[in-house]
């Protein structure tokens, strides 16, 4: 059997295991940008992102939070847009995401000390995907977490789209991949709470 057929078995098998008991992001324990933290806007983040959750997928049993579109984060989407920090399309995210854990895990072997993990990229997709999609989506944020965090936006892809300068195009997935852009995204969700 070839290595790649594998280890998707072996990962399926682990995500499985995973999602034996309903599964809910653990937002007491994730570490957010340094930058937000020092700003004191740690607790606050916690509470917006606690604040409404939904199932990843209609069976399946992974709950993450969903967001409002308000102002502040779409000016924050388009932002990160522009800055080139936002990231499009899930396969390509896909490989982009492991790319670096794999570049993280061999940094991690040489270091004698540990570092706390932080959220440093931040997933956000559409509320029109099909299940298949947010099964994947789900397998992406098990496999890439605690640095990775998953949010469900309340808007569907086409209203992404537009929202990121895509035309008519539909976008489902989008990959915030830069620690600023991360802290600004976030920071947006405390916009107008504080």
């Amino acid at each position: 059997m070839p290595t790649r057929a594998i280890h998707l078995i072996s990962a399926r098998r682990m995500i499985s295991s995973f999602w034996e008991d309903e599964i809910e992001m653990n937002l007491k324990n994730v570490n957010f940008p340094r930058q937000l933290e020092a700003a004191g806007l740690a607790e606050k983040i916690r509470e917006a992102l606690a604040a409404s959750t939904i199932l990843l997928w209609q069976e399946g049993n992974l709950n993450v939070p969903l967001l409002r579109l308000s102002d502040p984060l779409a000016e924050a989407l388009q932002r990160a847009r522009l800055q080139r920090r936002i990231r499009f399309g899930f396969e390509d995210i896909a490989g982009r995401l492991a790319a670096e854990k794999k570049g993280i895990d061999a940094v991690r072997q040489k270091m004698t000390s540990r570092q706390q993990n932080r959220v440093s990229r931040l997933l956000l997709f559409s509320s029109d995907g099909a299940d298949r999609l947010y099964r994947h989506i789900g397998q992406i944020l098990i496999e890439h977490q605690p640095r990775l965090l998953g949010c469900r936006l309340d808007v569907d892809g086409k209203a992404l789209g537009k929202l990121l300068g895509a035309g008519s195009a539909g976008i489902k997935v989008i990959l915030a991949e830069h620690k600023d852009a991360v802290s600004d995204i976030l920071r947006a969700l405390v916009n107008g709470r504080e």
